[in-house]
């Protein structure tokens, strides 16, 4: 499939899904398909690819409202038909939102990142944490001056307390440290703690655990853990600017990168997820993951609007 090809297929698809597209776009879209067999495979092909993007879209534009999109409003001549037309020639679903959807609302946070912020806080004297993107924490005073609550996210805490230990609570989990260095995370329902100076205790579902100097524990709300040692040099190297991947899932390194970047990046072909990645990525160039995937593994890239990235 040559790209031009390519290219004309996703330009009609992006007009019919615009519900700009008339009857006689239809019968123009249908004498371009009828016309040669790739062009029939480019059209579908780009349908597919369409829909991944208004998923990722639809993702991005929930993740920035923390609300469900608000139910529709009228639809005029146009957008019916152009919306028929997409799904009857592609075989694409046009899925409506579903009614009587609940959606509750996040915690409330005392401090929070946007998408590629970091923030360094003082909580109270002797502790101080960093938040890097996309954390929320709230404090919780009942639980001692500069206690808090990872939300959701990463963070870097340094506590100096000798005399009167902190308390950083996660999921239902619960560190406690006087003097250490520690490195949190708290995503889809799973927190690693890692200690990368001092020592700091983990109590969580009834289990406990010590954790030493440049070791790191995880647990989620079935089960804690147990400790292992860490790559101090990988473990929050955010703080630095970076993100290191060692022998990593190609799609667990994807979502990682999604955390960062503007837009989304969607995998389109299932078969590269596995692909193991090793690589030291620059925050603020972060779209130099792009360019590595094309370079070590012939993969096509297509950039829609609204910064999401297709790669197959």
């Amino acid at each position: 499939m040559s790209d031009a090809v390519a290219e004309r297929a996703q330009a009609w698809v992006r007009l019919l899904m615009s519900g700009e597209a008339t009857q006689d776009d239809a019968l123009d879209l249908a004498v371009w398909r009828n016309g040669d067999p790739g062009h029939e495979a480019a059209f579908r092909q780009a349908a597919r690819l369409h829909g991944l993007a208004r998923d990722a879209a639809q993702e991005l534009r929930t993740e920035r409202k923390g609300v469900s999109a608000p139910t529709g409003r009228g639809f005029s001549r146009r957008m019916v038909v152009g919306g028929a037309i997409a799904a009857s020639a592609a075989g694409l679903s046009v899925v409506a939102l579903r009614s009587g959807a609940t959606r509750f609302g996040a915690p409330p946070a005392d401090f929070a990142t946007t998408k590629g912020e970091t923030r360094r806080i003082a909580l109270a004297e002797g502790v101080s944490v960093e938040l890097n993107t996309l954390t929320r924490i709230a404090l919780r005073p009942q639980d001692g001056p500069g206690a808090f609550e990872l939300l959701t996210g990463e963070a870097a805490v340094t506590i100096d307390r000798p005399d009167a230990p902190l308390s950083i609570f996660a999921q239902d989990g619960r560190t406690t440290a006087t003097q250490a260095r520690l490195a949190m995370r708290c995503l889809d329902g799973e927190v690693r703690v890692s200690c990368l100076e001092g020592e700091a205790r983990v109590v969580s579902g009834g289990q406990a655990a010590l954790l030493p100097a440049r070791h790191s524990v995880t647990y989620d709300r079935e089960r804690l853990q147990p400790s292992h040692a860490i790559d101090l040099e990988a473990e929050a190297a955010w703080r630095r600017g970076l993100l290191i991947f060692k022998d990593q899932r190609l799609g667990d390194v994807i979502e990682e990168i999604n955390r960062y970047r503007t837009g989304r990046i969607v995998i389109a072909d299932p078969r590269l997820r596995n692909r193991r990645v090793n690589g030291a990525f620059h925050t603020d160039r972060i779209d130099q993951v792009i360019d590595q995937m094309r370079l070590a593994y012939g993969v096509r890239v297509a950039h829609m609007p609204g910064d999401i990235v297709l790669v197959t």
